[in-house]
């Protein structure tokens, strides 16, 4: 202990002292002011490694001058201070046995004043300490080492005081728990990180049973500092003392993150496998390539051969027992391709038990042999039992239609997928004198299509393949005397449950002599319109003359008359002009003049057109737009549409005296709308009003008058403008046509 006051001179010569200093179990040693040693016991000799007469009434830095600078400054300090000096561990470079070595001492330079207070000695206490520092050298050397092992190999260690809880770590800990190397969490804020149902499943009955058992191991899941989802395990060792209560638990720690996230995948991996053998009902088997012996057979494996899984076993040569003795060549052919290719695939019936057959197929591969092992095959086996019963079943029941195809007089042609025709009828090849071969190599069937109809033919095909809609289209046939024919060719796909294309079965019908019957009939149109033409104008020119020279006679019924015959004129000539346009659209020759004009012009001065000659009926009309429309089409032909959805709208609406007509603009779109609340449609009715000839019905059945061909000229005058036409209508509500055409930019 320091002492806080001069210690007196006291004589060493005094027995009884000097025989305790002599026999005290650290070194003791008595230094003059000037160095010289009066004094040292036997403990400091042995420590100094000198005899007593090498040391007593010496300069201690004459018999250590190694010492000297390191020393004498302390020494010194001590003289002026008059304070003790305490080196616990002080490093000392000694000669020892002519070797320089370093020692460790902890020792005491104590000053000694006398009575007077002047300085007299140094006392020196010395207790060699070298081996003590070298093993604590050691130590921290291998703790050291340890740190080192454990970080580099990603392993953090952890030091817990039982009784306080508190926790010792090495840096790594921190880091792997989001933290920078240098941060000391404790183990409550360590503990916040794990996942609360881990807490308290896992790490809790964890620690629980590492008190009774003495080992704690356990893996949980956390979220770091950063918020990054991690997994840990932990393997440590609880110390008890002698009454059995625990003092210390040491052990390690590892971010096992990336191992877990290969299990979860491998576990994800091996259900999404085991679920795709479950759909696809396939046996596993592995094989001797050699000995053809299997094992690992699988559930399914055995449940094909009518076997219990659960409860029965079967030896290695199970094929050798069960293939039906038609298919043994088969096999060994199979099993020879396997050696040479290394895959193993063959079909095969095999025999059950009970006596019954089913049909399997086999597939393998041969895996190379690893170190320690051998090659072998992994294969799998499946019941195609229904899939062979189906196919013989279709095979017969296309054995079936094509024997009805064959019969059938009309041809019939069957495409794949992609377009590619690979099936023609008997019609077919005797129609065209060539063989069946010529129709299906290199698309062979276009030769016999009249040239100017091939290069449409093909594009319209390759549409209807490419959007999966039916094909429809007319084109000459060459026969077999070099003589071309009109047919009508139509086909459709058959479609499966998601939307793909199986196949296009499709049919060519002679349709020649229809068309000559429709080429007569324009022919008669044509004709008739021209000679009809001639009266009727004459007709009307002569009403027109007696409705000026008698228009205001007051006979009424001279007047009437004359306005009858005019009206009754004015629709004879709207009807040869209709059928006309048929003639012109059937042969896509419908001229059109097209010029910028306003719509809303038009719309105005049609309706007081129809106002001037319908009067039964008042037609209101609404502009829902702030200024004039311009559109760049055929004026006479845009009039006649909407003249003919008027006139239909007055026409199918006898109990009504009501028409409402609307221009407006919609999508960069001029919009007009005709509205009637007359008879209106039903959905029937509305899927067929634009085709050539229909005629909308009324109450009991009645058919308006007309030949039902206005709005197949209204749709096609619009298809040729870009525009469109529809129509919104309920039964007995009354309905609402629509056309729209491009606004007009310059």
């Amino acid at each position: 202990m320091e002492a806080d006051f001069p210690i007196p001179l006291i004589s060493l010569k005094d027995g009884f002292l000097e025989n305790v200093l002599e026999k005290a179990p650290f070194g003791f040693s008595l230094m003059s002011g000037d160095y010289v040693v009066e004094f040292a016991n036997d403990i400091w000799l042995e420590i100094a490694g000198k005899t007593r007469e090498e040391v007593t009434g010496k300069n201690l830095f004459d018999v250590f001058p190694e010492t000297k600078d390191q020393l004498i400054p302390l020494c010194e300090s001590v003289r002026q201070s008059r304070k003790p000096f305490h080196a616990p561990e002080f490093s000392i470079r000694l000669k020892r046995n002519g070797v320089f070595q370093e020692v460790y001492f902890n020792f005491i330079y104590h000053p000694v004043y006398n009575t007077d207070g002047d300085f007299q000695h140094f006392v020196t206490v010395a207790m060699e300490v070298t081996e003590m520092v070298e093993i604590k050298s050691k130590v921290k050397e291998d703790e050291e080492r340890l740190r080192l092992a454990t970080e580099s190999s990603q392993t953090a260690t952890w030091d817990l005081d039982m009784h306080t809880y508190e926790l010792v770590h090495s840096p790594y800990l921190s880091t792997i728990f989001g933290y920078e190397p240098e941060i000391k969490p404790s183990l409550k804020q360590l503990r916040n990180h794990i996942c609360e149902v881990d807490r308290k499943e896992i790490v809790d009955k964890a620690f629980s049973e590492a008190l009774e058992t003495g080992i704690y191991r356990y893996e949980a899941q956390l979220k770091d500092e950063n918020g990054v989802e991690k997994w840990i395990f932990t393997n440590g060792k609880v110390f008890f003392d002698d009454a059995g209560k625990p003092t210390r638990m040491l052990g390690v720690l590892q971010d096992i993150t990336e191992r877990k996230k290969s299990e979860i995948l491998l576990q994800h991996r091996n259900h999404q496998l085991n679920t795709a053998l479950d759909a696809t009902k396939l046996g596993i088997f592995d094989m001797n390539p050699i000995t053809l012996e299997k094992y690992n057979f699988s559930p399914r494996f055995l449940e094909i051969f009518g076997y219990d899984s659960k409860t029965e076993r079967i030896d290695s040569h199970i094929f050798e027992k069960h293939i039906h003795e038609n298919f043994c060549e088969t096999r060994v052919a199979a099993l020879q391709r396997a050696r040479e290719t290394g895959d193993l695939y063959y079909q095969t019936k095999i025999v059950l038990r009970d006596g019954s057959d089913k049909w399997i197929e086999l597939y393998g591969k041969l895996m190379q042999p690893l170190r320690g092992s051998e090659a072998y095959i992994s294969g799998t086996i499946r019941d195609i039992t229904e899939r062979k019963n189906f196919e013989r079943t279709i095979g017969e029941s296309e054995k079936k239609y094509r024997f009805l195809a064959d019969a059938m007089p009309q041809i019939v042609w069957i495409a794949e997928t992609d377009g590619k025709l690979t099936y023609f009828n008997k019609a077919t090849l005797d129609y065209s004198g060539k063989n069946y071969n010529e129709f299906v190599e290199e698309d062979g069937w276009i030769e016999i299509v009249h040239p100017d109809e091939q290069q449409e033919n093909i594009k319209q095909w390759e549409h209807s393949v490419a959007t999966k809609q039916p094909f429809n289209f007319e084109h000459r046939f060459r026969n077999k005397d070099n003589q071309y024919r009109w047919f009508l060719s139509r086909a459709f796909p058959d479609m499966d449950e998601e939307g793909n294309v199986k196949k296009w079965v499709g049919t060519s019908t002679d349709i020649n002599d229809m068309k000559k019957q429709e080429s007569q009939k324009n022919d008669f149109i044509k004709m008739a319109n021209h000679e009809l033409k001639t009266p009727v104008t004459t007709i009307k020119g002569y009403v027109q003359l007696l409705k000026k020279m008698r228009g205001d006679s007051e006979d009424k019924f001279l007047v009437n008359s004359l306005n009858t015959i005019e009206n009754q004129v004015n629709k004879l000539t709207a009807l040869i002009s209709d059928l006309l346009d048929i003639s012109r659209i059937e042969s896509g020759r419908l001229p059109l003049n097209r010029k910028e004009f306003s719509l809303l012009k038009l719309v105005t001065e049609t309706i007081e057109d129809i106002k001037a000659s319908e009067q039964s009926h008042e037609i209101d009309f609404e502009l829902k737009h702030p200024g004039d429309i311009t559109v760049y089409a055929d004026k006479e032909r845009i009039t006649q549409v909407l003249n003919n959805l008027l006139t239909n709208a007055i026409k199918y609406s006898p109990k009504s005296k009501s028409v409402s007509v609307a221009l407006f603009v919609h999508e960069e779109c001029a919009i007009v709308s005709v509205r009637d609340y007359g008879i209106g449609m039903d959905q029937e009715e509305l899927n067929k009003i634009f085709e050539r000839f229909y005629r909308v019905s009324g109450e009991d059945e009645e058919t308006f008058p007309g030949f039902g061909i206005g709005l197949f000229i209204v749709k096609d005058i619009m298809d040729r403008h870009q525009g469109k036409v529809w129509v919104e209508s309920e039964k007995n509500k009354g309905s609402e046509f629509h056309f729209s055409l491009p606004i007009f930019k310059n």
